[in-house]
Order: structure tokens, then C-alpha cells, then sequence
């Protein structure tokens, strides 16, 4: 039985400032600690995948770059564990989400995927 690749390509970074601003704008927002996510739903077809994923860590609470990275790279790692599952369950719809870190200090990756996992989950209820 030959298992699924879990991959993070560049495809499902978000990174235009438009559908960014977008999100601040007009997105819906959940919290779930110790993300706050602002997700947008989408019928263009130029996503190559069903999500489009950007992370944020606030400098005022992690002052050095090396921290906020590290959390970052945690944050990208639990979603990209998690995300079969996750494209499964939109069925056929494209969406768009930032996830903002909110925690003062850093969460160990166990605990980060948990409160993941429950994060996809209160995502596609909220769709």
C-alpha cells in the first residue's frame, strides 16, 4: 500500500497582497487559541489546490526573528500533517485563510497540532 506524499508546495502559499488585504477586509474570522484565522471561500480557478495558506507571528511578542520563524515553520508544519484530511472535506470548494499566532509564548508541537487539527475542523463547519 503505497501512502500519500504530505507535501507543502509553493502553489499553497498565499502570497498575493490583494486576495491579502481582501481577507482584512471582507474575511470571516474564528479564534481558536492560538491562531486567529481569517478565511475567504473563492470559485476562481486559478488555484491549483482546494486551500491557500499564509502565517503570521506577531514581532511585539517575539522579538527575535529565529523565534518567529521557528513557530512559523511549527504552525506550516502542523497544517501541512493535516491537510489531506482537510482538502477532503471542502468538497470541490476553494478557499483562501491567514493564520495569525496570538500566543505570548511558544507552544510545543504537540499541543500546536491539537489546537490545528480543531482549527481545520471549525473551518469547514464555518463554510
Amino acid at each position: 500500500m503505497q501512502t500519500e506524499r504530505q507535501t507543502f508546495k509553493k502553489e499553497e502559499r498565499l502570497k498575493s497582497k490583494t486576495l491579502i488585504n481582501n481577507l482584512f477586509e471582507q474575511g470571516k474570522i474564528i479564534h481558536h487559541f492560538p491562531f486567529k484565522v481569517l478565511f475567504q471561500t473563492t470559485n476562481s480557478q486559478e488555484f491549483l489546490y482546494p486551500a491557500k495558506i499564509a502565517v503570521s507571528v506577531s514581532k511585539k511578542n517575539f522579538k527575535n526573528a529565529t523565534d518567529r520563524n521557528y513557530i512559523k515553520r511549527k504552525i506550516r508544519e502542523t497544517y501541512r500533517k493535516n491537510k489531506s484530511e482537510f482538502y477532503s472535506s471542502l468538497n470541490d470548494q476553494k478557499l483562501y485563510f491567514f493564520v495569525i499566532y496570538t500566543a505570548k509564548e511558544d507552544i510545543d508541537y504537540k499541543e500546536l497540532e491539537l489546537s490545528m487539527q480543531l482549527l481545520l475542523k471549525k473551518i469547514i463547519s464555518k463554510i
